[in-house]
């Protein structure tokens, strides 16, 4: 069994998540597309958009996001519009998987990662990746007593898709999906009862 501790960081579940997976299921990665995709956080209510226009058509590709944060203290609203690149990996039978390039900079050196998923998290102004933001997850900000049993499964079961999705290189082998991506597989069937904790909107434009 895996080992648990404490931890105070900040979490991907308290993030604003945009993923490659997202944008590719409401088809947006083909050629030029635009929209605002919403985030409605289930517990609270509260409602996130982003503008977001995807360019996949000429070389460099790139996602260009625009936003507005609304300062909890002050009420001061700034908006953000700025772009992400986006780079490609080829899939053995053909075809590419887009990747997001982590657009950050830590210590002043930029952070470049190749990630599929980037987040907003709490107090940040630019989507970036989860090891920029060091973020945990909340699975790992509970005590293993305090843990409900199939809650604690389901977070620590999207941590690891999320982890293996990373580090997949090839997503079939001779027609057949690669060990990683049946993992993958076996594990998103696993939790696909279980209801998200956000759900996303995708208003085509």
């Amino acid at each position: 069994m895996g080992r648990y501790y404490w931890s105070k960081k900040n979490t991907v579940e308290d993030s604003t998540k945009l993923s490659i997976a997202k944008l590719k299921e409401f088809g947006l990665l083909e050629g030029y597309r635009s929209t605002t995709l919403t985030w409605t956080w289930s517990l609270s209510g509260h409602k996130s958009s982003v503008g977001i226009a995807i360019n996949v058509l000429d070389e460099p590709y790139y996602a260009k996001l625009n936003y507005t944060i609304t300062d909890r203290n002050s009420g001061e609203k700034t908006d953000y519009d700025y772009k992400i690149g986006l780079t490609t990996t080829p899939c053995h039978y053909g075809g590419v998987r887009y990747w997001f390039i982590c657009p950050l900079v830590r210590n002043g050196v930029p952070c470049g990662r190749r990630v599929g998923t980037l987040f907003l998290s709490s107090g940040g102004k630019y989507f970036g990746c989860r090891h920029c933001y060091d973020l945990s997850y909340e699975s790992r900000n509970e005590c293993c007593l305090g843990r409900f049993g199939q809650l604690g499964y389901v977070l620590k079961a999207e941590r690891q898709v999320e982890e293996l999705r990373e580090k997949v290189k090839r997503w079939t082998w001779r027609g057949r999906p690669t060990k990683k991506v049946r993992r993958i597989n076996a594990i998103t069937r696993r939790i696909e009862s279980y209801p998200s904790g956000v759900n996303w909107e995708s208003l085509l434009i």
